[in-house]
């Protein structure tokens, strides 16, 4: 039986707001969300100022931990997730937290470049990352918004690591927004909801919020049952 998710109509009349105000943003002068002068949506210093997910935090998840045991925590010591390490450059608070928001649903795709890029700087040296691929949104719901947040932000970051970018991951199903459910229930909505295509080497998988990781840890395991030989977790912010 089909869900309510997967009948639910399409927001045509979002979709042409969102699409007036792509046009806008590519037609007008650019003024930072941050500043408010003109020259870029987002200017590189107000980048740096955004909230940074700094202080001790596991290499797996990327969740701040006050105790670590060989740089990870309890958490996924005991059910580590599918990708190996997990970085975002910036907690879900603040100007990061509104970048995000207007992204996404304001139509201000702009922003996403920079995003992108202050992203792929996040990225250690250390991991083997051979192509970029991103958490793709379902069809419906990027005809409504206009475009995939999550797969302009992973051009970005292809371009600003001189990596591929692979359209390899597909939504296999329309799933509820995961902002609002539960830990458990996130997980359970996201399970089998993604496949992919053949790929090799090690992939760097790309979103733009992550909170429990569920969404990133089903399409990594879509991704590795694709042949990826380990997959990296990239976010632009991430919810503590």
């Amino acid at each position: 039986m089909w869900s309510k998710v997967a009948h639910a109509r399409p927001d045509w009349g979002r979709a042409r707001a969102a699409l007036r105000t792509a046009l806008w943003d590519g037609l007008a002068p650019q003024r930072c969300l941050v500043c408010g002068a003109f020259g870029a949506a987002l200017h590189e210093a107000c980048t740096s100022a955004l909230p940074a997910a700094g202080g001790r935090r596991c290499d797996r998840c990327w969740a701040p931990a006050v105790r670590l045991e060989a740089g990870t925590c309890a958490r996924c010591a005991l059910a580590p997730p599918a990708f190996a390490a997990l970085r975002t450059p910036f907690v879900y608070a603040g100007a990061a937290r509104a970048a995000v928001l207007e992204a996404k649903f304001a139509g201000r795709s702009a922003l996403l470049g920079p995003l992108g890029v202050a992203a792929a700087r996040a990225v250690p040296r250390g991991w083997a990352v051979e192509a970029v691929a991103w958490v793709p949104l379902h069809g419906r719901r990027r005809r409504t918004r206009g475009y995939d947040q999550a797969g302009l932000l992973a051009r970005a970051v292809a371009a600003e690591l001189g990596v591929p970018l692979v359209g390899v991951l597909r939504r296999t199903r329309g799933t509820a927004p995961q902002a609002r459910l539960d830990a458990e229930r996130r997980r359970a909505n996201v399970v089998g909801a993604f496949a992919a295509e053949r790929v090799g080497g090690g992939v760097l998988l790309v979103d733009d919020v992550t909170t429990t990781g569920s969404t990133l840890d089903a399409a990594a395991r879509a991704l590795l049952a694709a042949g990826a030989a380990q997959v990296f977790a990239l976010a632009v912010a991430r919810e503590d």
